[in-house]
């Protein structure tokens, strides 16, 4: 519907529209078809508007025939009980059309809405993600990591932004998480093979200490067997001597063997603990590092998005307060050259739609 048509309800007459026979059902008619003729395309931003333009001009003729009704009343009582009858013709069947217009509108606004509440809650899965990470074990941090692997892929269109943020928020505190965890299960490993270390290195010293003394037995033996053989030849003692001499001193360097090993084994086992305490103290401040930086950047992007909203809105009303008054300017010209405000309305909205040819408003 334009402006156009409810220029010719208005045109019509009380007489014309409520005493003739069929007047309002042509009239009604008429709008019904030509509105259902109209192409309308709610999935533009072009076509939603028109579609709310259409709607509203059928709520002006349902206005426009009402109030002829109420003229009619007042010149003829006698005919209020069949004009009232009609207005509610008009109020239900105009009201119907008016919704059955609006409908598609309604309905896209509702698919919107649905859309951009899903891809909400699956930003909120993903921050959801990086939150109460203390004490997870690495196993339950990396499915939780795969998990962001997944969510990430879904289409957040014009929130991509924001999830792109969330995802690194997420993945980033994550990836701390499973540092400071991976280090606690190897502190545990570690404490467990010094536990192991110990145990070895006094088991070594037990078998050393047995050593020792089955060495004194066996020089105690010698000695024995020496008073109760001194008979024996020169020849066999001095052979026995040179005997325990070799065991003595066989003993002994397997002792300086085995306290050289243990002693590899602690500072092997102190400079892999150095290694560890160096690494988590690194993963710390580099955690710490990436979490101020996002702070950061989200801070400045609210920061950017509030100014740009409050500029952008500036405009709008600058702009807004700007065509009004040219256009009550252009008004007053009308009315001033014999037509009537609602006329003049009329033509301004022709013009602003380009439906009066060669002239123009400028703003």
């Amino acid at each position: 519907m334009s402006e156009i048509a409810l220029l010719s309800v208005k045109a019509l007459t009380p007489v014309a529209v409520f005493q003739t026979q069929n007047g309002v059902e042509d009239v009604v008619s008429k709008l019904e078809r030509d509105v259902r003729a109209m192409e309308l395309d709610p999935t533009t931003e072009k076509g939603r508007k028109h579609i709310k333009s259409v709607a509203y001009q059928v709520s002006r003729s349902k206005t426009a025939l009402d109030d002829m009704g109420k003229l009619v009343k007042e010149e003829a009582m006698e005919l209020v009980k069949r004009v009232d009858g009609e207005r509610r013709t008009i109020n239900s069947r105009l009201d119907a059309l008016r919704d059955e217009v609006r409908k598609p509108v309604d309905d896209y606004e509702a698919r919107e809405k649905a859309r951009v509440d899903g891809i909400r809650d699956q930003i909120a899965k993903i921050e959801l993600l990086g939150q109460r990470l203390d004490g997870l074990s690495v196993e339950a941090l990396n499915e939780s990591m795969e998990e962001l692997d997944l969510l990430k892929i879904h289409d957040f269109q014009e929130f991509a932004s924001r999830a792109d943020l969330a995802v690194q928020q997420t993945a980033n505190a994550l990836k701390a998480a499973i540092i400071i965890a991976e280090k606690a299960e190897a502190d545990r490993i570690e404490a467990e093979r010094l536990a192991s270390v110990k145990a070895e290195e006094e088991r070594l010293a037990a078998i050393e200490a047995q050593k020792v003394r089955e060495a004194e037995i066996a020089r105690a033996a010698a000695e024995n067997a020496r008073k109760d053989a001194e008979e024996k030849a020169e020849r066999e003692r001095k052979a026995a001597a040179e005997a325990l001499e070799r065991e003595k001193r066989e003993a002994e360097r397997k002792e300086q063997e085995a306290a050289d090993r243990i002693a590899k084994m602690r500072r092997e086992a102190e400079e892999n603990a150095r290694r560890v305490a160096a690494e988590k103290e690194a993963a710390e401040e580099q955690a710490k590092r990436d979490q101020e930086a996002a702070i950061e950047r989200e801070r400045q992007r609210v920061a950017d998005e509030k100014a740009a909203k409050e500029a952008d809105g500036k405009r709008r009303a600058e702009n807004t307060a700007h065509r009004g008054k040219i256009n009550r300017e252009v008004l007053a010209a009308l009315i001033a050259a014999g037509a009537s405000e609602d006329l003049g309305k009329a033509i301004i909205g022709a013009i602003l739609k380009g439906a009066v040819p060669h002239v123009s408003i400028g703003y």
